[in-house]
């Protein structure tokens, strides 16, 4: 069962301002937008919602009823930074925080509350400490996310409802906490049905008929008839390091010295978490607002700054820093626990011939692309061309598969389309004497066959739409090593080079 916290910050905009100027922790003042020509109120401080000013009003209107009212420009980016770090913040009452639409938080203390002496004093430390933080807040806790949304914005701050009180201790509440669509609130408001009591009071078929079908599942929600779904996310650290400089960069050298010193401290972080880089992401921000990105794959996770700054020097070498380079970030798009453990000496020596190969991959794969660099691994399939698969060297496969030997003979070389040699009429069951092989007439001698190979008879391949061959190895006058195969069909018999051998 769910126990869910909402968190709830009206003026998170207006105080996460303040926190940064604490000057204006003791005036009013509100953040406006621009829209078009207008320029109207967004978000405003306590104080200055205490004089009667409200979201939605012109700044004209706000500056002609106080001109001396402050005001600052709204900065949607920082106020969901803001939010983001608080998210953090919560991850220690429990792993799965979510956030969700406005400035709102949801915590699921299922099974954690014991851990800060109970339901209640978990209430009153989250709150203790967002107001230590300097942000007003409302807390409910319910069994699910539509009652503890409706009881911090319509009920009492730190509410602590279960399943059992819900039905009585909801009937005080606004129907806006609900959650309804707008027309429906508006008319439940306009026939006298303001509080969910009211609500309750009428017969399912009539409250249907008022605010139709989906708003009716939406009271449900709210009471636990109908399920309701948010997904939680776990919090994961941060893996970005910047820097920012009061003389920007001009050459490529003070970037690389700059990606040094950030790939430092960012290989310390990862070492900390025996993780290692997967994909490591560079920003940088020009003078001119212009901004440069660049990425490196490795093929296993790696913390070796040599390494790393090798892949990215390659991005250097045509940087165009224009007038400097004023900000670079550094970040861990992709980590990887780090393989640590005791090697033997025959083991170590795998282990060399392995970095050494890993290298020559990483190389290549950032130099032409993850797509370009490709490996095979093993198959379970009886067909030839289906004995592989391809896949990018970068990724291995979960589960590393060893090729085994296969009980016949099978070609070095398998050509992706089968070339056609020779077609005759009649139907043969032996190897051909000749054929006609890259323009010139090839003198053949049977060496193993036939080998008949069935086409999976759950699979439509188009490959094999004539059924069954038979495979000879064959042996050129000039001493190649020839794979073939027959295919016989309506009294032809055509023969195909499918291979090449040793």
């Amino acid at each position: 069962m769910q126990r869910i916290i909402c968190i709830w910050l009206p003026f998170l905009e207006s105080e996460r301002l303040a926190r940064q100027n604490p000057e204006l922790s003791q005036k009013p003042f509100v953040l406006v937008a621009r829209e078009a020509n207008r320029v109207f109120v967004s978000a405003l401080s306590k104080s200055a919602g205490k004089m009667g000013f409200a979201a939605d009003m012109s700044l004209v209107d706000v500056r002609a009823a106080a001109p001396d009212m402050l005001y600052h420009e709204m900065d949607p980016e920082e106020d969901v930074r803001c939010l983001r770090g608080l998210m953090r913040w919560a991850s220690r009452f429990t792993p799965r925080v979510a956030r969700g639409e406005g400035s709102n938080l949801y915590l699921d203390i299922a099974g954690a509350s014991h851990l800060f002496g109970g339901e209640r004093a978990l209430l009153e430390t989250i709150h203790a400490q967002l107001q230590a933080f300097g942000f007003t807040a409302r807390l409910a806790l319910a069994d699910n996310q539509a009652v503890a949304w409706g009881f911090a914005h319509y009920g009492q701050n730190k509410s602590n409802i279960t399943a059992d009180i819900l039905r009585e201790a909801s009937r005080d509440l606004s129907v806006e906490a609900l959650q309804m669509s707008y027309a429906s609130t508006t008319l439940c408001q306009r026939l006298g049905l303001k509080k969910i009591g009211t609500l309750l009071d009428l017969p399912r078929a009539a409250l249907a008929s008022r605010i139709g079908l989906e708003d009716l599942k939406q009271v449900d929600r709210f009471f636990g008839s109908a399920a309701e779904a948010r997904q939680f996310a776990r919090y994961r650290e941060r893996l970005i390091e910047e820097k920012q400089f009061f003389d920007p960069l001009a050459t490529s050298a003070g970037v690389e010295a700059a990606l040094d010193e950030l790939l430092g401290k960012l290989c310390v972080r990862l070492s900390q978490m025996q993780r290692g880089f997967r994909k490591a992401s560079l920003w940088m921000d020009r003078v001119d607002h212009q901004s440069l990105s660049f990425s490196v794959l490795l093929m296993q996770p790696s913390i070796d700054i040599t390494v790393l700054k090798r892949l990215f020097s390659r991005h250097f070498e045509q940087l165009d820093v224009g007038f400097g380079i004023d900000r670079m970030r550094l970040g861990a798009d992709q980590v990887a626990p780090l393989s640590q453990r005791q090697l033997g000496l025959e083991e170590s020596k795998k282990q060399n011939h392995d970095d050494n190969r890993n290298k020559l991959v990483n190389e290549l794969s950032n130099m032409f692309g993850a797509r370009q660099v490709r490996q095979f691994s093993p198959a379970d399939s009886h067909i030839p061309e289906h004995t592989f698969t391809q896949r990018s060297a970068l990724h291995l496969p979960s589960r590393p598969q060893s090729w085994n030997r296969p009980a016949v003979k099978r070609p070095i070389r398998l050509l992706k389309n089968p070339v056609s040699v020779l077609v005759c009429d009649g139907i043969y069951k032996a190897a051909p004497e000749q054929i006609f092989w890259h323009g010139r007439e090839c003198r053949l001698t049977p060496l193993t066959g036939p080998e008949r190979i069935e086409p999976n008879w759950w699979r439509q391949d188009p490959d094999w739409q004539n059924g069954s061959r038979d495979y000879w190895w064959v042996k050129t006058h000039f001493g190649a090593l020839l794979w073939l195969y027959r295919v016989s069909h309506e009294e032809k018999t055509q023969w195909f080079v499918h291979g090449m051998g040793s």
